[in-house]
């Protein structure tokens, strides 16, 4: 899953203490940050697969450290620790069970999606609903929960003058754009999967960028 991860970020965003959205944008992908400099590492592997799913070429056939279920639970609770002990003040660590639970999110969302690849803890069971076999259901399932938690960050907080009601929509429509891209055109049979991982790296970074200069157009309600 791409944008769909954004969609718990724009609805965590509605929590009161607020956290950053460009900080949620991060903790919904960390678990991709640290997949892509894993892969680059040569540590986890994946195989690029033409054809392998409609929606998806890649083939995730190992990555524990980052998509097991435990490793995805000991990240979470890294993020909780680490923003609690960085932040103080009252409500500080409500603030990071809400960006722990952003980053445990990214399993959850991706058995909607994957093949039968993300295991518990290391090797066999794998699961996976599979839902990338089919490009046009994946979309509606991705660009639909993205949608709902765009309703819900609007709804929890207020434009900053003209810029704040516009803005929010030029994001959402650039999201869009950036997942209708990343599916288009062919895949190379001996496309690189280090490039992949880089490609991943740097469009992450960049969504965050962008999340934090549209929400800084918004105030929480």
């Amino acid at each position: 899953m791409f944008i769909g991860h954004y969609s718990a970020a724009f609805a965590a965003r509605a929590f009161k203490p607020a956290v950053p959205l460009w900080l949620l944008f991060v903790a919904v992908q960390v678990v991709d940050f640290i997949w892509a400099a894993l892969v680059i590492a040569g540590v986890e592997k994946v195989r690029i697969v033409p054809g392998f799913m409609e929606a998806s070429p890649l083939d995730l056939y190992y990555m524990p450290f980052t998509h097991s279920l435990v490793g995805a639970f000991i990240w979470a609770l890294a993020a909780v620790v680490l923003y609690g002990a960085m932040r103080k003040g009252a409500g500080h660590w409500v603030a990071g069970l809400i960006l722990g639970t952003a980053v445990l999110s990214h399993w959850f969302a991706d058995l909607l999606v994957h093949a039968p690849d993300l295991p518990l803890v290391s090797g066999d069971p794998k699961y996976g609903f599979g839902l990338w076999r089919s490009l046009f259901w994946s979309q509606v399932l991705e660009i639909g929960l993205l949608f709902a938690g765009f309703w819900l960050y609007l709804r929890n907080t207020k434009p900053k003058g003209a810029a704040g009601r516009i803005a929010p929509w030029i994001f959402l429509l650039t999201l869009v754009a950036v997942q209708a891209i990343s599916h288009s055109g062919e895949v190379e049979a001996d496309a690189s999967a280090t490039l992949f991982a880089i490609t991943a790296l740097i469009a992450y970074s960049v969504i965050a960028l962008g999340a934090w200069m549209m929400d800084r157009t918004r105030n929480t309600k």
